[in-house]
Protein backbone atom coordinates (compact mmCIF):
# COMPACT_ATOMS: atom_id res chain seq x y z
CA UNK A 1 0.00 0.00 0.00
CA UNK A 2 2.78 2.47 0.89
CA UNK A 3 4.51 1.89 -1.58
CA UNK A 4 1.82 2.44 -4.03
CA UNK A 5 1.37 5.37 -2.80
CA UNK A 6 5.01 6.50 -3.17
CA UNK A 7 4.58 5.47 -6.77
CA UNK A 8 1.29 8.13 -7.28
CA UNK A 9 3.49 10.62 -5.79
CA UNK A 10 6.29 10.18 -8.06
CA UNK A 11 4.16 10.15 -10.84
CA UNK A 12 2.24 13.32 -9.97
CA UNK A 13 5.57 15.44 -9.20
CA UNK A 14 6.66 13.99 -12.39
CA UNK A 15 3.24 16.06 -14.06
CA UNK A 16 4.08 19.04 -12.34
CA UNK A 17 7.33 19.28 -13.08
CA UNK A 18 6.65 19.15 -16.85
CA UNK A 19 4.12 21.20 -16.82
CA UNK A 20 6.43 23.58 -15.10
CA UNK A 21 9.07 23.36 -18.13
CA UNK A 22 7.29 25.56 -20.81
CA UNK A 23 7.32 28.70 -17.94
CA UNK A 24 10.49 28.10 -16.79
CA UNK A 25 12.13 27.99 -20.60
CA UNK A 26 12.21 31.53 -21.17
CA UNK A 27 13.55 32.53 -17.93
CA UNK A 28 17.15 33.39 -17.44
CA UNK A 29 18.49 31.71 -14.31
CA UNK A 30 22.31 32.99 -15.32
CA UNK A 31 25.23 32.47 -12.38
CA UNK A 32 25.04 36.40 -12.28
CA UNK A 33 20.91 36.92 -11.20
CA UNK A 34 20.94 33.50 -9.30
CA UNK A 35 24.00 34.91 -7.12
CA UNK A 36 21.36 37.89 -6.27
CA UNK A 37 18.07 35.98 -5.69
CA UNK A 38 17.04 36.84 -9.26
CA UNK A 39 15.76 35.33 -12.09
CA UNK A 40 13.41 36.48 -14.79
CA UNK A 41 11.23 35.11 -17.70
CA UNK A 42 11.18 36.86 -21.07
CA UNK A 43 8.00 38.00 -20.77
CA UNK A 44 8.91 40.38 -17.90
CA UNK A 45 11.84 41.55 -19.73
CA UNK A 46 9.47 42.85 -21.88
CA UNK A 47 6.76 44.06 -19.22
CA UNK A 48 9.55 46.33 -18.12
CA UNK A 49 10.79 47.21 -21.94
CA UNK A 50 6.88 47.85 -22.93
CA UNK A 51 6.88 50.46 -20.34
CA UNK A 52 10.80 52.16 -20.83
CA UNK A 53 9.49 52.34 -24.63
CA UNK A 54 6.35 53.89 -23.61
CA UNK A 55 8.62 56.44 -22.16
CA UNK A 56 11.08 57.03 -24.48
CA UNK A 57 10.19 55.89 -27.89
CA UNK A 58 6.35 55.42 -28.14
CA UNK A 59 6.28 59.30 -28.86
CA UNK A 60 7.52 58.87 -32.63
CA UNK A 61 7.49 55.07 -33.26
CA UNK A 62 3.92 55.07 -31.69
CA UNK A 63 2.39 53.40 -28.78
CA UNK A 64 1.78 49.82 -31.04
CA UNK A 65 5.09 49.90 -32.90
CA UNK A 66 3.76 51.50 -36.28
CA UNK A 67 6.22 54.37 -36.77
CA UNK A 68 3.44 56.99 -36.28
CA UNK A 69 4.00 58.88 -33.17
CA UNK A 70 2.80 61.99 -32.26
CA UNK A 71 5.96 63.43 -33.19
CA UNK A 72 5.96 61.16 -36.29
CA UNK A 73 4.50 63.62 -38.98
CA UNK A 74 7.26 66.43 -38.21
CA UNK A 75 10.01 64.11 -39.02
CA UNK A 76 12.06 63.16 -41.92
CA UNK A 77 12.81 60.53 -42.43
CA UNK A 78 10.09 59.19 -40.99
CA UNK A 79 11.01 56.54 -37.79
CA UNK A 80 10.92 53.12 -37.84
CA UNK A 81 8.26 50.80 -38.15
CA UNK A 82 9.23 48.16 -36.22
CA UNK A 83 5.72 45.71 -37.12
CA UNK A 84 8.15 44.59 -39.80
CA UNK A 85 10.53 42.97 -38.24
CA UNK A 86 13.27 44.69 -40.27
CA UNK A 87 16.05 47.68 -40.13
CA UNK A 88 17.63 49.87 -42.61
CA UNK A 89 20.95 49.45 -40.85
CA UNK A 90 22.13 45.81 -39.71
CA UNK A 91 24.91 43.27 -39.61
CA UNK A 92 23.05 40.83 -41.59
CA UNK A 93 22.10 40.85 -45.51
CA UNK A 94 19.30 43.95 -46.19
CA UNK A 95 15.71 42.29 -45.70
CA UNK A 96 16.71 39.57 -43.54
CA UNK A 97 15.80 39.42 -39.62
CA UNK A 98 17.94 41.21 -37.78
CA UNK A 99 19.86 40.36 -34.68
CA UNK A 100 19.07 41.74 -30.85
CA UNK A 101 23.03 43.34 -31.14
CA UNK A 102 21.57 45.41 -34.52
CA UNK A 103 18.58 46.54 -32.53
CA UNK A 104 20.65 47.68 -29.65
CA UNK A 105 23.63 49.46 -31.53
CA UNK A 106 20.78 51.67 -32.95
CA UNK A 107 19.54 52.63 -29.75
CA UNK A 108 22.69 52.98 -28.46
CA UNK A 109 24.29 55.29 -31.11
CA UNK A 110 21.32 56.13 -32.50
CA UNK A 111 21.46 57.58 -36.66
CA UNK A 112 22.97 60.21 -37.46
CA UNK A 113 21.69 63.74 -39.14
CA UNK A 114 17.75 61.94 -37.99
CA UNK A 115 15.52 62.13 -35.04
CA UNK A 116 16.63 59.19 -33.81
CA UNK A 117 19.45 59.92 -30.44
CA UNK A 118 21.89 58.12 -28.88
CA UNK A 119 20.40 56.78 -25.55
CA UNK A 120 23.90 55.70 -23.79
CA UNK A 121 22.49 57.15 -20.41
CA UNK A 122 19.74 54.77 -20.32
CA UNK A 123 21.44 51.95 -18.53
CA UNK A 124 22.22 48.53 -20.64
CA UNK A 125 19.44 46.19 -19.01
CA UNK A 126 17.43 49.04 -19.81
CA UNK A 127 17.80 48.83 -23.35
CA UNK A 128 18.00 45.49 -23.74
CA UNK A 129 14.35 45.24 -22.15
CA UNK A 130 13.01 47.84 -25.12
CA UNK A 131 15.01 45.61 -27.86
CA UNK A 132 12.88 42.81 -26.51
CA UNK A 133 9.79 44.73 -26.33
CA UNK A 134 10.45 45.98 -29.96
CA UNK A 135 11.32 42.37 -31.03
CA UNK A 136 7.93 41.17 -29.76
CA UNK A 137 6.37 43.79 -32.03
CA UNK A 138 7.11 42.23 -35.16
CA UNK A 139 6.13 38.94 -36.93
CA UNK A 140 6.10 35.93 -34.35
CA UNK A 141 8.86 32.74 -34.68
CA UNK A 142 11.62 34.84 -37.14
CA UNK A 143 15.16 33.67 -36.18
CA UNK A 144 17.69 36.17 -36.74
CA UNK A 145 19.70 35.74 -40.04
CA UNK A 146 23.76 34.97 -39.08
CA UNK A 147 25.73 38.46 -39.43
CA UNK A 148 27.41 39.50 -43.02
CA UNK A 149 31.31 38.58 -42.16
CA UNK A 150 33.54 41.22 -42.58
CA UNK A 151 37.25 40.64 -43.59
CA UNK A 152 40.23 41.88 -42.26
CA UNK A 153 41.44 45.60 -43.80
CA UNK A 154 43.95 44.88 -46.05
CA UNK A 155 45.23 49.05 -46.68
CA UNK A 156 46.00 49.41 -42.70
CA UNK A 157 49.33 50.17 -43.79
CA UNK A 158 48.46 51.93 -47.30
CA UNK A 159 45.26 53.79 -46.71
CA UNK A 160 46.12 55.62 -50.15
CA UNK A 161 45.64 52.13 -52.30
CA UNK A 162 42.41 51.73 -50.32
CA UNK A 163 41.04 55.16 -51.91
CA UNK A 164 41.88 54.23 -55.35
CA UNK A 165 40.18 51.12 -55.12
CA UNK A 166 37.58 52.19 -54.03
CA UNK A 167 37.37 54.87 -56.74
CA UNK A 168 37.67 52.64 -59.56
CA UNK A 169 35.26 50.34 -57.81
CA UNK A 170 32.47 53.48 -57.23
CA UNK A 171 32.64 54.69 -60.48
CA UNK A 172 33.26 50.96 -62.41
CA UNK A 173 32.03 47.72 -60.98
CA UNK A 174 29.99 48.67 -58.41
CA UNK A 175 28.04 51.30 -60.32
CA UNK A 176 27.29 53.50 -56.84
CA UNK A 177 26.67 56.68 -59.37
CA UNK A 178 23.29 54.44 -60.27
CA UNK A 179 22.03 55.69 -57.28
CA UNK A 180 24.87 58.38 -55.61
CA UNK A 181 26.65 61.06 -56.99
CA UNK A 182 29.20 60.77 -58.93
CA UNK A 183 32.84 62.35 -57.68
CA UNK A 184 35.51 62.02 -60.54
CA UNK A 185 35.38 63.71 -64.42
CA UNK A 186 33.19 61.99 -66.93
CA UNK A 187 36.23 60.95 -68.66
CA UNK A 188 37.65 59.46 -65.79
CA UNK A 189 34.30 57.63 -65.10
CA UNK A 190 34.45 56.11 -68.52
CA UNK A 191 38.15 54.75 -67.67
CA UNK A 192 36.79 53.24 -64.52
CA UNK A 193 34.33 51.52 -66.53
CA UNK A 194 36.47 50.28 -69.21
CA UNK A 195 39.33 49.08 -67.11
CA UNK A 196 36.58 47.06 -65.52
CA UNK A 197 34.72 45.97 -68.55
CA UNK A 198 31.29 47.61 -67.76
CA UNK A 199 29.54 48.69 -70.71
CA UNK A 200 28.88 52.41 -71.25
CA UNK A 201 25.51 53.50 -72.46
CA UNK A 202 26.02 56.91 -71.34
CA UNK A 203 25.84 59.20 -68.43
CA UNK A 204 22.57 59.57 -66.40
CA UNK A 205 21.25 62.99 -66.18
CA UNK A 206 21.81 64.88 -62.88
CA UNK A 207 25.15 62.31 -62.79
CA UNK A 208 26.57 64.58 -59.68
CA UNK A 209 23.20 64.99 -57.62
CA UNK A 210 21.72 61.40 -55.45
CA UNK A 211 18.97 60.37 -57.10
CA UNK A 212 15.81 59.19 -55.03
CA UNK A 213 15.10 55.44 -55.09
CA UNK A 214 11.59 53.35 -53.90
CA UNK A 215 11.69 51.99 -51.01
CA UNK A 216 9.73 49.66 -48.31
CA UNK A 217 9.45 52.18 -45.68
CA UNK A 218 6.32 53.65 -47.21
CA UNK A 219 8.11 56.65 -48.82
CA UNK A 220 11.28 57.28 -51.27
CA UNK A 221 14.80 57.85 -50.21
CA UNK A 222 17.57 59.64 -51.38
CA UNK A 223 20.97 58.19 -51.05
CA UNK A 224 23.25 60.44 -49.33
CA UNK A 225 25.82 62.60 -50.79
CA UNK A 226 29.15 62.43 -49.58
CA UNK A 227 30.13 65.66 -49.54
CA UNK A 228 27.26 67.41 -48.04
CA UNK A 229 25.07 64.49 -46.06
CA UNK A 230 25.63 62.54 -42.55
CA UNK A 231 25.88 58.89 -42.96
CA UNK A 232 23.13 57.89 -40.65
CA UNK A 233 25.29 54.44 -39.42
CA UNK A 234 28.18 56.20 -38.51
CA UNK A 235 31.17 57.65 -40.62
CA UNK A 236 34.05 55.26 -39.35
CA UNK A 237 35.68 52.92 -41.91
CA UNK A 238 34.94 49.65 -39.75
CA UNK A 239 30.68 51.22 -39.88
CA UNK A 240 31.15 51.92 -43.48
CA UNK A 241 32.39 48.57 -44.86
CA UNK A 242 29.69 46.97 -42.82
CA UNK A 243 27.16 48.84 -44.28
CA UNK A 244 28.44 47.79 -47.67
CA UNK A 245 29.05 43.96 -46.82
CA UNK A 246 25.33 44.19 -45.57
CA UNK A 247 23.26 46.26 -47.57
CA UNK A 248 20.71 49.02 -46.29
CA UNK A 249 17.06 47.15 -45.53
CA UNK A 250 14.45 47.89 -47.99
CA UNK A 251 16.50 50.48 -50.45
CA UNK A 252 18.20 49.69 -53.13
CA UNK A 253 21.33 49.29 -51.46
CA UNK A 254 22.70 45.43 -51.93
CA UNK A 255 24.58 43.53 -49.96
CA UNK A 256 27.94 43.24 -51.06
CA UNK A 257 29.67 40.89 -49.35
CA UNK A 258 28.86 37.86 -51.15
CA UNK A 259 29.69 39.71 -54.78
CA UNK A 260 33.00 41.76 -54.10
CA UNK A 261 36.26 40.76 -52.74
CA UNK A 262 37.66 41.97 -49.33
CA UNK A 263 40.01 44.11 -50.57
CA UNK A 264 37.36 45.60 -52.82
CA UNK A 265 34.64 45.81 -50.07
CA UNK A 266 37.07 47.60 -47.95
CA UNK A 267 38.43 49.75 -51.05
CA UNK A 268 34.77 51.06 -51.15
CA UNK A 269 34.87 51.68 -47.02
CA UNK A 270 38.23 53.76 -47.93
CA UNK A 271 37.19 56.22 -50.77
CA UNK A 272 33.83 56.63 -49.08
CA UNK A 273 35.52 57.88 -45.98
CA UNK A 274 37.61 60.24 -47.67
CA UNK A 275 34.94 61.75 -49.42
CA UNK A 276 33.31 62.26 -45.86
CA UNK A 277 36.34 63.27 -44.12
CA UNK A 278 35.94 66.51 -46.82
CA UNK A 279 31.68 66.89 -45.66
CA UNK A 280 31.46 70.86 -45.50
CA UNK A 281 35.16 72.08 -46.49
CA UNK A 282 35.84 74.37 -49.16
CA UNK A 283 37.64 71.63 -50.77
CA UNK A 284 34.21 69.85 -51.27
CA UNK A 285 32.61 72.54 -52.63
CA UNK A 286 35.79 73.71 -55.24
CA UNK A 287 35.41 69.23 -55.92
CA UNK A 288 31.82 69.53 -56.92
CA UNK A 289 32.23 73.42 -58.97
CA UNK A 290 34.83 71.67 -61.01
CA UNK A 291 32.59 69.04 -61.62
CA UNK A 292 29.39 71.08 -62.24
CA UNK A 293 31.82 73.15 -65.05
CA UNK A 294 32.96 70.46 -67.51
CA UNK A 295 31.50 70.72 -70.96
CA UNK A 296 28.88 68.13 -72.55
CA UNK A 297 30.86 64.86 -72.37
CA UNK A 298 30.87 63.05 -75.24
CA UNK A 299 30.31 59.45 -76.22
CA UNK A 300 33.23 57.23 -76.47
CA UNK A 301 35.17 56.53 -79.79
CA UNK A 302 35.05 52.63 -78.82
CA UNK A 303 31.90 52.44 -76.48
CA UNK A 304 31.49 48.66 -75.73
Amino acid sequence: MTEGLHHVTRKLIGAVFLLLLPSCANDDWSPSRLAHGEGHSATDRENRGRASYSTYCAGCHGEQGDGNGGAARFLSPKPRDFRKGRLKFASVSAGSVPRDDDFLKTITHGLSGTSMPAWTLLPLEERQDIVAYIRSLGPPNESPAAAVPIPPDPFVKRPEKGVEEGERLYHGLAACTSCHPAYASRERIKEHMQASDVPFSGFRERLYESETKESEWGEPIKPPDFLEDRVKSGNTRDELVRVIAAGVGGTAMPSWGESLKPKQLWGLAYYVHSLVALRGTDEARALTADLLGQPTAQAPSNPR
